[in-house]
């Protein structure tokens, strides 16, 4: 078996639908029943996938990587009904993992917003890494210290990250562990240079907590397609939001099948999920084999956090930057 690892970053919103409402919330998004995180279903990346490959005129063989289209599509001329009103279904080669989360962004009072990860999303990572054959994966197995935050030394101090806040000691693998996630990611200069510097490290069960309370939730309503009333509504739909990173493996027995499809993926922009025609569900992807993969994990700092030529950005820490004050230099509001 070859495999290679698929890295999604949302440019936008995502919802790939779960399968019953929760609460006030009528479409949630799909979710891990064990530790509730948020998770692309195997089964909705390989649609989305296929879908892809389908749509694109210089795509690689959809039948041979997907298998035949399901049953209840119309028969083409490759996919003759046999004598007795029967389709040959063939199977395709690939398989598609689930999407579980790496990275999830939530707002900070510093830099915009970070991306949290903790050990278990870390782990997961150094196992799909073990699947392709990279075992050396210690630059993950970092873990934060008590109930404290670990991060890069512009972060050090107490921090507000999405709904809770959070004391950030800085670790002399943060930066390492940084690169190693901005060389994952997708091609972009600004994204992996703030990948870099922006990642801050978490206990699971804050992980947990923020990738539940920090999503994006929409009220909608359908309207009378004359009197442009409410005809249905208002009804909630929640969204990984834009900026979540997410990790799956795709496996096949064939290598130059999944050769095609890498090269057809890498780089490219892939649609997913519902409410595509309100301009959510598009997620950038960034195929890695084996060697891609052990050179992310050794990638030096310094070269993942270079910023791109006359970029105005800066690594100077918040507190020296002109109009902007550090956290803890914030004033408390009295009560």
């Amino acid at each position: 078996m070859e495999r290679r690892l698929l890295v999604l970053m949302a440019e936008t919103p995502v919802h790939a639908g779960g399968s019953e409402s929760i609460g006030a919330v009528d479409l949630p998004i799909q979710r891990e029943a064990g530790t509730t995180l948020p998770v692309i279903w195997g089964q909705s990346l390989k649609g989305a996938l296929r879908q892809a490959v389908r749509d694109a005129a210089d795509g690689p063989d959809e039948e041979a990587l997907f298998g035949s289209r399901p049953p209840n599509s119309e028969p083409g001329d490759d996919e003759p009904e046999s004598e007795d009103g029967e389709r040959s279904l063939k199977r395709g080669s690939v398989a598609v993992g689930d999407a579980q989360l790496l990275l999830f962004p939530v707002a900070s009072l510093r830099e915009c917003f970070a991306w949290l990860t903790s050990p278990l999303l870390l782990g997961r990572l150094a196992r799909k890494a073990a699947l392709l054959g990279v075992t050396d994966t210690q630059r993950l197995d970092v873990r934060p210290a008590d109930a404290r935050a670990t991060g890069t030394q512009a972060w050090t101090g107490k921090q507000v990250f999405g709904p809770f806040s959070a004391t950030v000691d800085p670790a002399p693998s943060a930066a390492p562990l940084g690169a190693t996630l901005a060389m994952l990611g997708p091609d972009f200069a600004f994204t992996r240079a703030k990948l870099a510097t922006d990642v801050v490290l978490v206990s699971d069960g804050s992980m947990t907590a923020a990738a539940r309370m920090a999503t994006d939730i929409v009220a909608r309503v359908q309207l009378e397609p004359d009197a442009k009333t409410v005809k249905h509504g208002p009804f909630y739909s929640e969204h990984l939001p834009a900026e979540t990173v997410l990790a799956a493996v795709l496996t096949s027995a064939d290598g130059n099948h999944l050769e095609a499809l890498a090269t057809f993926l890498n780089g490219r922009a892939l649609q997913l999920g519902g409410d595509e025609t309100i301009g959510k569900g598009v997620l950038w992807c960034r195929v890695l084999d084996a060697a891609e993969t052990a050179a992310a994990l050794a990638a030096e700092p310094a070269a993942a956090a270079a910023r791109p030529t006359g970029s105005t950005a800066t690594a100077t820490p918040a507190a020296a930057k002109p109009g902007v004050a550090s956290p803890a230099a914030m004033p408390r509001s009295r009560s």
